[in-house]
Order: C-alpha cells, then sequence, then structure tokens
C-alpha cells in the first residue's frame, strides 16, 4: 500500500522552505532599512542641530535612564489606562453599529448621515470640548481616544457586514441553521478581514487621541512627559517618549495579529496556499 503521507512530506517541506526564506529576507531587509535610518540620524545631525535632533545614542541613553526610574512608568500606565478604557468602548460600541446598520438597510439609511456629519468633525477640536465637559481628568482623555477609536472600527465593520454575500446567508438559513448560527459561522467570518483591519487601524489613532488629550490638559501621561520634554528643548526625552508610543501601538498591533491568527485560522492556511 502505498503510504500518501509520506508522498506528500518532501513536498510538504519543499514549500515550507521558501516560505521560511521569504520571511527571512523580509526581516533582513527591514532591518537594513532600521540601520540605515539610525545610522544617518547619527551622522547626519551637527553639533548646532544636536539640541533639536539629538541622536540615537543619546536618545537611547536617555530611555535607559528613564526606564530605571519610577516616574516613567506613572507617565506610562496613565496613558495606557486612557488608550485601553477608550479603545475597549470604541471597538464594542464600533462592533455592535456597525453590525446593526451593515445588517440594516433602513437603519443605515437613516442614520448615515449623522454619523458622517460626526465622523466629519476633527477629533482635536472635540478635545477642548471634552475638557470643559469631562474636566482635566481621565474621563476627558478616554472620550478622545473612545472617538479616535470607534469611528474607524464603526466603518470598517459596517463595509464588512455589507460586502457578505447575502446568497450565502439565505443558503444557511435554507439548511436550517438558526441566527446565532449563520452569524458565528456565516457573517462574522465573511467580514473578519474588514473587521480585524478596524480594530488595527483604530490603534494608532487612539494613542494619538489620548496624546491630544494630554497636550491639551494634563499634568501626567506620556504625552504630557513629551511636550514638557519640548518645552524644555530635551530632544533626548522627547525621542525617548515618542519610542514609548511607538512600543505601545506594535505590542497591541502584534496581540491583535496573534488574535486574528487564532481566531480566523482559515485564513493563515489560505495565504499560506497562495505562497505556494
Amino acid at each position: 500500500m502505498v503510504d500518501l503521507a509520506a508522498l506528500d512530506r518532501p513536498a510538504a517541506k519543499g514549500r515550507a522552505r521558501p516560505r521560511s526564506m521569504r520571511r527571512y529576507y523580509v526581516l533582513m531587509t527591514q532591518l537594513s532599512l532600521l540601520l540605515t535610518l539610525i545610522l544617518g540620524w547619527q551622522w547626519g545631525v551637527s553639533e548646532a542641530q544636536l539640541p533639536y535632533f539629538s541622536r540615537p545614542t543619546l536618545v537611547a541613553a536617555k530611555l535607559m535612564e528613564l526606564i530605571s526610574q519610577p516616574t516613567i512608568y506613572r507617565h506610562i500606565w496613565v496613558t495606557l489606562q486612557e488608550i485601553l478604557i477608550g479603545y475597549f468602548l470604541g471597538a464594542v460600541f464600533g462592533l455592535v453599529l456597525g453590525f446593526v446598520l451593515g445588517r440594516s438597510q433602513f437603519l443605515s439609511d437613516a442614520l448615515q448621515p449623522f454619523i458622517i456629519g460626526l465622523y466629519s468633525i476633527p477629533k482635536i477640536a472635540l478635545a477642548p470640548v471634552f475638557i470643559v465637559w469631562l474636566g482635566l481628568g481621565m474621563s476627558s482623555k478616554v472620550a478622545v481616544v473612545f472617538l479616535a477609536s470607534f469611528f474607524l472600527v464603526f466603518f470598517n465593520t459596517y463595509s464588512g457586514l455589507r460586502a457578505v454575500n447575502e446568497e450565502l446567508v439565505r443558503l444557511a438559513r435554507l439548511m436550517g441553521a438558526s441566527w446565532p448560527q449563520t452569524i458565528s459561522r456565516v457573517i462574522l467570518p465573511a467580514a473578519a478581514d474588514q473587521i480585524f483591519l478596524g480594530l488595527k487601524t483604530a490603534v494608532p489613532y487612539a494613542v494619538i487621541g489620548a496624546v491630544i488629550g494630554e497636550y491639551i490638559g494634563s499634568n501626567e501621561g506620556l504625552g504630557f512627559f513629551i511636550l514638557y520634554a519640548s518645552q524644555t528643548y530635551d530632544a533626548p526625552a522627547l525621542f525617548a517618549g515618542i519610542i514609548l508610543l511607538v512600543g505601545i501601538v506594535f505590542a497591541a498591533n502584534l496581540g491583535l495579529s496573534h488574535l486574528e491568527g487564532k481566531l480566523i485560522r482559515w485564513k493563515t492556511s489560505s495565504s499560506q496556499a497562495v505562497q505556494i
């Protein structure tokens, strides 16, 4: 008897090798670009420009100094709380409203002008309004983060739901699937790409919202820390604060990508098939 699995094993190894090589080349390209940028920054800044642009070595030294002190962790924790609470609320409301309007043509037609009108208002213009309404505490910053996150999650969820193939929905219903089964096994998987795109795109905007709120009125948080560093011409501290914000965005996106891979296993397998 022919062992089909054994025959397929060399082919699988052959397919895995090009994928691993591709990842290696992508990583090497990214590291090369990063190294080029760092070296260009290090050697491109003159002594006269040093107070304004600093250098990577000075920024790294400042970052190590900050990490060894407890003060910076208070700023990080305050900003993280604002981002986590505002992003969570914005994502939940965006998902729910995007799903409802994506499945209801009547509600979509009725509410769309109001949502687009709110979306067209610059978030920076609303930050002072939230501070007047909610005060200088965390609530006003959470409100800005909520608004920055909500619309991106909502519009991506809405567009994903509108693009669902209704023939598949009707077929599932004809085969006896209940509405919860149809939603979990047909509608959500079909819109999952757009939903996760919205969730990941909203992360940097949530961080921007928190920083904007802290710029306008706060005495703690990474936004306050960066603003204070700019006002005192402490360029290494300024860039160190920016690096910490970028680290938060990268960590959040890595977590969402990992969650996406866990929840949407078929996407991983299909993407691998495309690469073969």
